[in-house]
């Protein structure tokens, strides 16, 4: 079997860096170190990759578009784990893919890092949904159609240009991902680290509103898993879903964010950092400015971070040979670590 060539984005992040840690440390002889590139955009990245024998192409930006499809073409197999919310940039790699099927003939695939903020519809509210990953691009496409949306944009368009280009695209809409990454860069997210630093600030847990919204989880290195099984298969020309019926959820459990500060208090109060383990109700407003890294200070994202309750099944995954090992203990336990991390 001849050797298929991987190009990996966003290994300096937190998902693309485990991802690549993931592939390298796997033990399978179908996936050789040599057949993989980072795209990277800073010389000292590269450098720092290379000392662990990655090979790298350092590109400008993710609108270096010429530079990306270029890259693409080299190869058989993009994970795209940079943004998925950059339209741009997937276009340009599905193209240059499309110009390597045409050149070298077989398949070649395009994996694509979304997540379940696609969900949202125009009116952001706090009622329960649970979403299977049948019929979800028709949902999907009402949606956007009723309210645009970068994240989803982008991954209808993935959809669509690797319909035109013969590429076979698979899309993975992660929750709310935790814990240590293992890449050699970002190894965290900051979603957490920001409600326990502002409790610690102000002595106490907050949620938003009545705490009932909330959001799957999945931990990074079961999410890292599941490329690994995708490309395994794919290494090994085995079936994967794509196209129209290529997304995949990936939640392994379930937390509201009024849980989430109960857990808070208690762990703050019994470390010493907290003065009351009593959560604290705040508006969408106060938690946009409190939790900048998370929200940017915007009340949309504000919303989108903390105010839905969708909940996913990933019976895709499952079907492919996912097994996720992480449960509801590591989740609190990645709280506690949170607190010793930021102390």
């Amino acid at each position: 079997m001849a050797q298929r060539n991987i190009l990996i984005t966003g290994v300096t992040g937190y998902v693309g860096g485990s991802v690549l840690t993931t592939l390298l440390t796997s033990g399978s002889v179908l996936v050789q170190p040599s057949a993989i590139t980072a795209l990277v955009r800073k010389k000292e990245q590269a450098d720092v990759l290379a000392s662990q024998d990655i090979k790298t192409s350092i590109f400008r930006d993710l609108d270096d578009s010429e530079h990306l499809k270029l890259a693409a073409a080299e190869h058989d197999v993009v994970i795209h784990a940079a943004s998925g919310f950059h339209l741009g940039s997937a276009l340009a790699l599905i193209e240059g893919l499309g110009e390597r099927k045409m050149l070298k003939g077989g398949k070649v695939h395009y994996i694509h890092t979304s997540g379940t903020w696609n969900l949202a519809g125009p009116e952001l509210t706090s009622e329960a949904s649970e979403f299977k990953e049948e019929h979800l691009l028709d949902h999907l496409m009402k949606l956007e159609k009723d309210s645009p949306f970068s994240q989803r944009t982008t991954l209808l368009g993935v959809i669509a240009a690797a319909e035109m280009h013969g590429v076979e695209a698979h899309i993975l809409l992660p929750p709310d991902i935790y814990g240590q990454g293992t890449g050699l860069f970002n190894k965290h997210t900051p979603q957490l680290f920001d409600l326990v630093k502002k409790a610690i600030d102000v002595g106490y847990p907050e949620y938003i509103g009545d705490g009932l919204g909330g959001a799957g989880h999945v931990h990074i290195t079961d999410l890292a898993e599941l490329y690994k099984v995708m490309i395994l298969r794919i290494l090994q020309d085995e079936n994967v879903p794509s196209g129209r019926e290529g997304l995949f959820f990936t939640e392994t459990g379930y937390h509201s964010w009024l849980d989430v500060a109960k857990l808070i208090g208690e762990v703050g109060v019994s470390r010493g950092v907290l003065k009351s383990a009593d959560p604290r109700s705040i508006t969408v407003e106060e938690a946009a400015q409190r939790w900048k890294k998370s929200t940017n200070g915007y009340e949309h994202i504000t919303k989108l971070c903390f105010y839905m309750r969708n909940k996913t099944l990933p019976n895709r995954a499952y079907e492919l040979g996912w097994k996720p090992e992480k449960t509801d203990h590591d989740w609190r336990t990645w709280i506690q670590e949170v607190f010793r991390i930021v102390e």
